[in-house]
């Protein structure tokens, strides 16, 4: 062998791990997109939301939301929640089938909520941002779940290591037609079987004052 072919070996054999370091970053930042539907008014039958309204995320993934139905926007800007990382919005609220989509750099709580006038009653979300290479406390919380969906006699709310000071059933027209007293433990049992059938709206207010609010339907 001539000692170019022999340079030219060299040269080839060393560019394979090479290239591995090189792609090696790309397979590290995966992103995940999360979609939100966005829809409701508040003339009813269904009450402005965003589903699902708490979303437990990390660095570098995208969230995507989705106007399905009625006039919306998404807001978090540091004018109203001047506690959030950082700001983001879609501008003001439109009922054309708009998507938004807007990828999370640094790790916190933001919250958001649609400006519409009397929408943010009961349209406001939170996400949860962590940071995938250090121990982020308290970020960690998975969302609450409510099910069943459709209930006859109860429902029930996985509210995992919250402190919650009392649950509402909001009718459609606003009104609060239920409230319980929160409890200690991971689940929430929730009567529902004096209610008339139809679509309601469950607030979770947290002993911080935060505040989720799930949706069910009574059968």
């Amino acid at each position: 062998m001539v000692a170019s072919e022999k340079v030219m070996l060299v040269s080839t054999t060393m560019r394979t791990p090479l290239l591995l370091v090189a792609l090696l970053p790309i397979t590290l930042c995966a992103q995940t997109t999360y979609f939100v539907e966005v829809g409701g008014s508040s003339l009813g039958p269904t009450l402005p939301y965003y589903d699902p309204n708490v979303l437990n995320i990390q660095v570098g993934d995208i969230v995507t939301w989705e106007n399905a139905s009625g006039t919306h926007n998404v807001n978090g800007t540091s004018f109203f929640f001047p506690e959030n990382p950082e700001g983001f919005t879609n501008g003001d609220p439109s009922d054309d089938d708009w998507t938004y989509s807007y990828t999370f750099t640094i790790p916190g709580v933001y919250e958001y909520m649609c400006t519409t006038e009397g929408h943010s009653a009961t349209q406001m979300g939170r996400i949860i941002v962590a940071d995938a290479n250090s121990v982020q406390e308290g970020l960690a919380e998975a969302p609450m779940v409510l099910s069943p969906s459709l209930a006859a006699d109860h429902i029930y709310i996985e509210v995992g290591n919250r402190a919650i000071d009392r649950y509402e059933v909001v009718g459609l027209d606003g009104r609060v037609v239920l409230s319980q007293a929160g409890a200690t433990g991971r689940m929430a049992r929730i009567t529902v079987a004096a209610l008339p059938k139809g679509n309601y709206l469950v607030r979770v207010i947290e002993a911080n004052g935060n505040s989720t609010t799930l949706r069910f339907s009574k059968s």
